[in-house]
């Protein structure tokens, strides 16, 4: 049993949920080829833990774009028992530039999705695209992927920013869903088709906005997570370090991070 709790669940339901999802993920792309990899504070936990951080309520993963792509159209193409690709081609008004895997026959909603009640509420992890950038033109492609994205959450009336920038985004609102996506695919996939020497998560930038080697989510190992494998980063120290510093040290409790306040409905 874990120290920790979710919406009354003891964590470790929820964290087994979690790796039913990955682990179909992870068959997948393995059966398909594609490069599929933890991400962030995954690896961490990966490296720290050799699992979860004991208090963290998610898991991330992330695919260079031409993968993840291809992900996105295999869903399509072949419905999973197990799991749900939540992403905006699959349900037009899901808000994120990223997609959420979601485990069907469960329940975990969020507070700022649930207006919109035609989405899945399936517990998630997070897959994130990598995509080619040009460093000079870095800021000016994650500004226009998040302009595009802010117009969608005005359409579907989630966004909560400043009155002012949502009066400019509204300008744009009136456009269909198709039409706004497409003008933010087109901002994230800028590069697509340049063999860039660097990448970024344009589609959820966060941490920092700077270039990363391309083989950081090309070249990768594996390593023990639980009771599973998954690929990390070969390059993982320097791909951690630059984001959290000494990642090896673990916070005070005083600082862990109480999760899931914001969940408002959940079934594991």
């Amino acid at each position: 049993m874990s120290k920790y709790t979710v919406c009354g669940y003891d964590m470790d339901v929820l964290h087994n949920r979690m790796l039913e999802i990955a682990t179909e993920v992870d068959r997948i792309c393995r059966e398909q080829g594609w490069k599929c990899s933890l991400y962030g504070g995954s690896v961490i936990g990966a490296v720290r833990h050799n699992g979860f951080i004991p208090w963290d309520h998610d898991i991330d993963m992330a695919m260079p774009r031409k993968d993840y792509d291809r992900f996105v159209k295999y869903m399509k193409k072949h419905p999973n028992e197990k799991i749900f690709f939540s992403n905006y081609k699959s349900e037009k008004r899901y808000p994120n530039s990223w997609g959420k895997v979601r485990l069907n026959g469960t329940v975990f909603l969020e507070k700022e999705l649930a207006s919109l009640a035609e989405l899945h509420k399936g517990v998630f992890i997070d897959l994130h695209p990598i995509d080619n950038i040009v460093p000079c033109f870095l800021n000016l492609q994650v500004k226009m992927a998040m302009f595009w994205s802010c117009v969608g959450k005005v359409k579907s009336g989630l966004y909560n920013g400043s009155a002012s920038k949502k009066r400019v985004y509204k300008l744009f609102s009136w456009m269909p869903y198709f039409a706004i996506n497409a003008f933010r695919s087109g901002a994230l996939k800028m590069f697509k088709y340049f063999p860039t020497k660097n990448v970024y998560k344009v589609a959820h930038p966060n941490n920092g906005i700077y270039p990363i080697p391309r083989c950081t989510f090309e070249d990768l190992i594996e390593h023990k997570f639980e009771d599973r494998v998954f690929y990390i980063p070969k390059n993982y120290d320097e791909f951690l370090t630059k984001r959290y510093g000494n990642y090896m040290e673990t916070p005070p409790e005083s600082e862990v991070y109480e999760c899931c306040k914001t969940i408002v409905e959940c079934k594991l």
